[in-house]
């Protein structure tokens, strides 16, 4: 079933857990003992016991027994029956434990559980390229895949580069087709609860495709649409620039400009899904002058910027007055969304990134002489992946929500 991307709570899935991830509740070990003897549904508290022992072992580490009842707050033969069911289901081993030198004697058994349990799909499909990232369930990703296309290619030509890209990482991945378990495919404009494009201007004839239906009617995996700009915004609070912040705007200055927001840490659609896309302010003449700047260098391409930013820094006139120009239209269209929102942090990605300082320090001043609440002001250091990571970490949302959903005791015969 393919939906639009609706704002979630993370989990585990980080290197660094955020303090604002979700939090582990646990039923008390009295109650669940006496449960234990008393409900009328044995099966369902058997999967209560299960995703508390899971959810303490899903945030990391080799812990025992021992270790596990008393963080799941549960007694130890309870304990030890759910992890029997997690090890025979697959989602956690047995490993070695590490020996306690002030205790004589075999180290206890201790358990982990397994990233390499599944794996989820996280893909953008652009103008300009077709990337597919696939992680482990520990959010590590372990294939990639690029196929650079044409901006004037046809829709059906963009969705077989999409496949094409797909295939690539799968036969890097070397698992079965079968271990991956969710997608989410972002492409530029406003997608639809159903994956459809229903505005955008970024890739000419692509309104009304469907790349996540398209993808979902080919491949086994449990398959969502999403807009690419939030899903930036979204890697970079994962990964990136915003791993502290939960209020963010987000905007992406390049060959096309696009704009998202988090609230709360969380992406912000909107009622139609087109919330802070400020591609449809038909004012804004951001490209223009983006285009403007890189003319100075002769380099039409994206990495033209920087030499642009290193001329102005050394004192060129003309380039500064490109940069200058540049500053003084992105700030006229931030402006209004910095004052509604008031958010903490003011990420810049696209192409114009890879200047760094360089318009992040003209950005940040111009603002602060607008407003006595300015937001710090950042560059993206993701690159062209901060789309694909935004929709392999919202993947791995489902993939969680799911897994412990899902649970089930193991049947023993």
């Amino acid at each position: 079933m393919m939906t639009h991307t609706a704002p979630r709570r993370f989990g585990k899935l980080s290197g660094l857990r955020p303090a604002y991830a979700r939090q582990i509740r646990r039923p008390p070990q009295e109650m669940s003992d006496q449960m234990n003897g008393r409900t009328g549904d044995p099966s369902a508290l058997r999967r209560l016991n299960l995703q508390s022992v899971l959810r303490v072992l899903h945030s990391g580490g080799v812990h025992t027994i021992s270790e596990l009842a008393q963080q799941a707050q549960l007694s130890r033969p309870t304990t030890k029956q759910a992890v029997d069911d997690l090890v025979a289901s697959g989602w956690v081993a047995a490993t070695e434990n590490h020996r306690d030198e002030t205790v004589i004697g075999r180290p206890a058994q201790a358990f982990e559980f397994r990233p390499g349990a599944g794996y989820v799909l996280g893909a953008d499909i652009g103008a300009a390229k077709a990337m597919v990232l696939i992680s482990d369930l520990d959010g590590t990703v372990v294939a990639r895949s690029r196929i650079d296309v044409s901006p004037e290619l046809d829709p059906d030509q963009r969705l077989e580069a999409l496949g094409g890209a797909i295939d690539e990482a799968l036969a890097a991945l070397g698992a079965p087709i079968e271990a991956v378990t969710d997608a989410v495919i972002a492409t530029p404009g406003t997608i639809d609860r159903e994956g459809q494009v229903v505005w955008g201007r970024a890739i000419p004839g692509w309104l009304g495709s469907n790349p996540a239906r398209w993808v979902a009617e080919r491949y086994p995996f449990r398959t969502e649409g999403a807009s690419d700009m939030p899903m930036a915004a979204l890697a970079e609070h994962w990964r990136g620039a915003a791993t502290l912040a939960t209020g963010v705007v987000y905007v992406h200055v390049g060959r096309r400009l696009g704009a998202a927001a988090l609230i709360g840490g969380r992406p912000h659609y909107g009622h139609h899904g087109a919330a802070i896309q400020i591609g449809l302010w038909r004012a804004t003449p951001w490209r223009e002058q983006y285009t403007d700047l890189l003319q100075l260098d002769g380099d039409q391409s994206q990495s033209g910027a920087p030499a642009v930013f290193e001329a102005a820094a050394r004192g060129d006139e003309d380039a500064r007055s490109r940069v200058d120009a540049l500053a003084d239209e992105l700030v006229a269209g931030l402006l209004p969304m910095v004052i509604a929102m008031d958010p903490e942090l003011l990420v810049i990605g696209g192409g114009v990134s890879a200047a760094g300082e360089g318009i992040a320090a003209p950005v940040r001043e111009r603002i602060r002489a607008e407003t006595p609440f300015a937001p710090e002001v950042v560059c993206s250091s993701l690159g062209d992946e901060a789309v694909a990571l935004g929709s392999l970490r919202t993947a791995l949302d489902r993939a969680e929500e799911r897994l412990f959903a899902e649970l089930a005791p193991v049947t023993r015969g």
